[in-house]
């Protein structure tokens, strides 16, 4: 992997040689976070997954908004506390204007209030940062089969609030009048 320069300041994109791509259903990833040790360890989590590619990352919300305009990933994952731009806003845009982008928020914030409006908007997951590695792969995987299968009713992975001890998981995305299915893992 080679790292291409950006005219932005804290913005890498990074590109993989174009023959680990052929041949396979590749998820392009775009990571957005303000914090560089977590877009670098969350890139070498999503890395060991042959089927994962991070495609570029993002140090704020506006950044985020024009790098899923340029570089059409499958799926973003988004940070909630961004600089300039909360990622609850970028995901409220994204969906007002109905960009056909997956997004996954990998965050450190547990209000519950922000993950059901996350719900109510269609993000696809919803995971905290102390989730074990192959959870957010699990989930990116998840989220970029939604993208790709648009009729089909796939289920919103949400893994949520450690002080609670809730994982509510396959609660059905876009048809908010069903129940949800809570299971206590």
């Amino acid at each position: 992997m080679r790292s291409l320069p950006d005219p932005l300041v804290g913005l890498v994109i990074f590109a993989r040689d174009s023959k680990t791509m052929k041949n396979e259903t590749v998820i392009r990833v775009l990571l957005a976070d303000d914090h560089a040790i977590i877009r670098r360890g969350v890139r070498r989590i999503l890395e060991k997954a042959s089927s994962i590619c991070v495609i570029g990352e993002a140090t704020t919300g506006m950044d985020a908004l024009r790098l899923v305009q340029e570089l059409k990933p499958d799926v973003l994952v988004l940070d909630i506390e961004m600089p300039d731009m909360k990622g609850i806003s970028v995901a409220r845009e994204l969906r007002a204007n109905r960009v056909p982008v997956s997004i996954v928020i990998l965050s450190a914030c547990d209000d519950e209030s922000i993950i059901e409006e996350a719900h109510r908007m269609g993000v696809d997951a919803y995971l905290n940062k102390s989730e074990p590695p192959v959870r957010i792969r699990e989930a990116i995987v998840r989220a970029s089969k939604r993208r790709r299968s648009p009729f089909a009713i796939a289920p919103l992975a949400i893994f949520l609030l450690p002080k609670s001890g809730w994982i509510l998981y396959q609660a059905l995305h876009s048809v908010s009048s069903l129940p949800l299915n809570i299971n206590l893992l």
